[in-house]
């Protein structure tokens, strides 16, 4: 029942449940102002109560029962965790639907437009095509006051059969995990499917949160932020808002996915590498010391990309905020090992890169990415953790993250999912029909839909396909993406014209 003016019923906590109050990473508008959906196209018949069945059965596991808890306020406006104690028909473990189209794929409106590979880079279609197949027909997420006002659990699944396809939808509030998180629940999923719960590994209690210590600033910070002198003041603050906070807020948007191949990225990887090298060599370095990845080489030809499509000054400043988990930091301090007890929930952080839009545009691609792989190099240590999250403590401004640069700076935000193996699941248990020719039934194609909170030029890297393509999308402000194509057929992968 909707109330008027937007006001809606408050859900009555039930006996029994166990209520657990919100950690830090969960306290947050950056998590709970979007309801997420990541899905997966298979290009076979899947079972969906095979898929229904291990999803569930991984919930009930010791450990994993947080991911079909339900969020209430309490008495005095705080959000909680109230777990059932015992999951039912009533108050099951996730919700589902199946929805059988039956017809194939390319005869539905919305499945016959999923996106296929070019053998150039290419904006290659518009993730919002599938949005009816992703969410219930005509639901548009409001974030976490979709689950207060019902009793909703965190974690969803959704699965569309056609006669020759399955899009399989994971959605979740994003309080319940972050990326890395997913990693933990899709590699669990998997093993129950196949029957291999006993592999299935117990996430560390989340009763008491871990970062309790992170967000009190009970111990001391051991050194300066490394970017500590290129924070933004209150008046750079408010140009910043005035220009970036419009775009995510207010300006009109469009969402897009682009495919790199293989053929282009790996070439320009190699490229920059060997760049990188031979400058070690140079200066008496240990050539065998560079190091580069796929994604720091993606991550800097993308932002090359947007810089390039909106004809900056030279002079003006780029800010790229690349999302990075605490987990490998915190290991050993204030998380167990992942490989006994993983942290299945939110912990990021922040590694900035701040150059110049004339260095993007005039140096070598190898050049921009090792300013990606140095800012998580160094920013993503334990100390510069604890240093940033002191700096967020006590900024004053209420603001959950801390904005380094300048007020004027064009922002570009990543949020890399590569490590979430989307991918590499293997769903063979459940094909229906033929299965001997032995072959691993993974996802063709995944993406994601969120909402209702857009950043513009927010792009998530996906992941490489088998057959290397690296699928990566972004909302931009409209207008913008037809700019951002002609950056495409301009430049190769190294920027170069």
């Amino acid at each position: 029942m909707k109330f008027p003016f937007g006001r809606q019923p408050t859900m009555e906590p039930i006996p029994g449940d166990r209520v657990v109050p919100l950690h830090f990473f969960e306290d947050s508008l950056l998590v709970q102002g979007n309801n997420m959906a990541v899905s997966l196209v298979f290009d076979a018949v899947l079972d969906p109560e095979s898929l229904r069945e291990s999803l569930e059965s991984l919930v009930k596991q010791e450990g994993w029962q947080r991911l079909g808890g339900r969020l209430r306020k309490n008495a005095s406006g705080k959000i909680e965790w109230h777990i059932p104690a015992e999951f039912s028909a009533e108050r099951p473990a996730i919700s589902f639907a199946h929805v059988d189209h039956g017809m194939p794929a390319a005869s539905h409106p919305a499945a016959s437009r999923v996106p296929r590979p070019h053998d150039r880079p290419s904006v290659v279609g518009d993730p919002d095509n599938l949005e009816g197949l992703a969410w219930e027909p005509g639901y548009k997420p409001n974030g976490i006051n979709d689950y207060l006002t019902s009793d909703l659990p965190v974690l969803g699944l959704r699965v569309n059969s056609f006669t020759d396809k399955t899009i399989v939808v994971l959605q979740w509030q994003h309080v319940a995990f972050d990326a890395l998180g997913m990693q933990y629940v899709v590699e669990g999923w998997s093993s129950m499917l196949w029957g291999k719960a006993a592999e299935v590994l117990t996430p560390c209690g989340l009763d008491l949160d871990p970062f309790h210590s992170l967000a009190q600033g009970s111990r001391p910070t051991t050194e300066e932020h490394v970017l500590a002198d290129r924070r933004v003041g209150l008046a750079g603050l408010l140009r910043w808002g005035l220009g970036y906070g419009v775009d995510m807020l207010v300006r009109a948007k469009e969402n897009r996915m682009v495919c790199i191949p293989e053929t282009y990225w790996r070439p320009q990887w190699e490229k920059a590498v060997e760049e990188l090298r031979t400058e070690a060599i140079a200066n008496g370095e240990d050539a065998s010391k560079v190091f580069l990845t796929e994604n720091d080489v993606l991550t800097a030809w993308i932002l090359r990309c947007v810089v390039g499509e909106m004809g900056m000054n030279p002079e003006r400043t780029v800010a790229a905020s690349i999302a990075m988990s605490l987990r490998k930091s915190f290991e050993g301090d204030l998380l167990p090992a992942s490989t006994e007890q993983p942290y299945v929930g939110n912990a990021f952080g922040w590694a900035n890169v701040l150059v110049t839009a004339g260095d993007v545009a005039s140096k070598p691609l190898s050049w921009l990415a090792r300013q990606v792989r140095r800012a998580i190099n160094e920013q993503g240590t334990r100390a510069q953790h604890e240093a940033y999250y002191s700096m967020v403590r006590t900024s004053g401004t209420g603001l959950p993250i801390v904005v380094f640069g300048d007020g004027g700076m064009a922002q570009v935000g990543f949020s890399n999912w590569s490590k979430a193996g989307l991918f590499d699941l293997d769903f063979s248990p459940a094909r229906q029909g033929p299965r001997d020719d032995g072959l691993p039934c993974r996802p063709s194609y995944v993406q994601e839909n969120h909402g209702p909170v857009k950043p513009a030029d927010g792009f998530f890297i996906l992941g490489k396909d088998d057959k290397g393509n690296y699928w990566t999308s972004a909302c931009k402000v409209k207008g913008q993406w037809a700019k951002f194509e002609e950056q495409l057929r301009e430049f190769d992968i190294s920027g170069s014209t």
